[in-house]
């Protein structure tokens, strides 16, 4: 099989430049379905735009024609990142569904192991790979895990809220910063921030923004309109919270 990056141009924005947290706040806006909320996106200067694919029974689970169609749009904007984001279980269904596509980047949700990681980078070792941090009940799910992960490949850690439920992404739980900010000190690579963050929130969230391994922050439901569409001016604020908290 051949790689993702095999078929496709050069990246509109180097992979360095999008994690190098001495390169100002990242946003990442999550579960697009429609190229509309592309076009509000790429005026508002967001950087990753995540695309749901293997997501069984979620409500922003794109086919894979129209995830297919949605990445290559992303891309051409020449602004925003497209993400592959993913609970699939199988490494090559993940690397038949980049191939040929502009994606160059996956997140891992739920739990797959350090070992699903390394076998992804073997079928497509051009691929970052986003790994989820599930904080759930006062702690880190994968805390024990994270050297091993970052040893397998994974390039980038996502800190997100598990449900009392067990429910995972895009649920809009706040994220608990005492947990996280426990195990920031174990990462060398970079990370984001997830689960309910707003444009009212970044005070709460102020140590873990200093943090030299900060890259940015991930936002789904609080970026929404009461319609469930994307807010272009919803987004427009959370961007200009977290990138100019003194504003």
């Amino acid at each position: 099989m051949q790689t993702p990056a095999a078929h496709v141009a050069g990246p509109a924005v180097s992979d360095e430049a999008l994690t190098d947290p001495k390169l100002g706040t990242r946003i990442k806006v999550c579960g697009i379905v429609e190229r509309s909320e592309l076009d509000a996106l790429a005026a508002q200067s967001v950087d990753f735009v995540g695309l749901w694919w293997g997501v069984p029974g979620g409500p922003h689970d794109l086919p894979v024609d129209q995830w297919r169609a949605l990445a290559a749009a992303a891309a051409a904007t020449g602004r925003l990142t497209p993400v592959l984001v993913t609970f699939a279980k199988n490494a090559d269904a993940v690397g038949e569904t980049l191939a040929g596509s502009p994606v160059r980047w996956v997140q891992l949700h739920g739990y797959p192991t350090p070992g699903f990681v390394r076998a992804l980078k073997r079928i497509a070792p051009e691929v970052r790979v986003i790994k989820v941090l599930h904080v759930r009940g006062g702690e880190c799910v994968e805390a024990s895990l994270i050297g091993a992960y970052e040893r397998a490949g994974v390039d980038l850690h996502l800190f997100d809220t598990v449900t009392a439920d067990g429910r995972v992404g895009s649920t809009g739980e706040p994220l608990d910063a005492t947990v996280v900010a426990g195990v920031a000190d174990q990462l060398t690579r970079p990370f984001l921030l997830a689960g309910g963050i707003s444009a009212g929130n970044r005070h709460a969230y102020a140590a873990l923004a200093a943090h030299p391994c900060f890259l940015g922050i991930d936002v789904d439901t609080n970026a929404r309109g009461p319609d469930g569409r994307i807010s272009s001016e919803n987004v427009k604020a959370i961007a200009r919270a977290w990138r100019e908290p003194g504003a």
